[in-house]
């Protein structure tokens, strides 16, 4: 059983193509706020984030990210430094 062939669509007309971009951006405006700015940076400007426990999970990662920028400022020093380190003891 095959299915009748569908006439083709008209092209869209400019003011509907303006209409779903602004759509879409406000779209992509709410997602940013409301989830990937407390998932990615611990920001949360409309405690939506704080409902959905993203705040939290970006603030460990922003937390973790720092603490690896330490670490590594840390092992480029310890590069840097000549002195022999003493082996570690077993």
């Amino acid at each position: 059983m095959s299915l009748p062939p569908l006439p083709p669509l008209p092209p869209a007309s400019p003011g509907r193509l303006i209409r779903s971009t602004l759509i879409a951006f406000a779209v992509a405006v709410a997602l940013l706020v409301t989830v990937v700015l407390p998932a990615e940076y611990g920001i949360d400007p409309t405690g939506v984030g704080r409902v959905l426990g993203l705040t939290r999970m970006g603030q460990i990662k922003t937390r973790l990210a720092k603490e690896a920028a330490a670490d590594a400022a840390a092992d480029a020093a310890a590069a840097e430094d000549p002195s022999p380190t003493p082996p570690p003891q077993q």
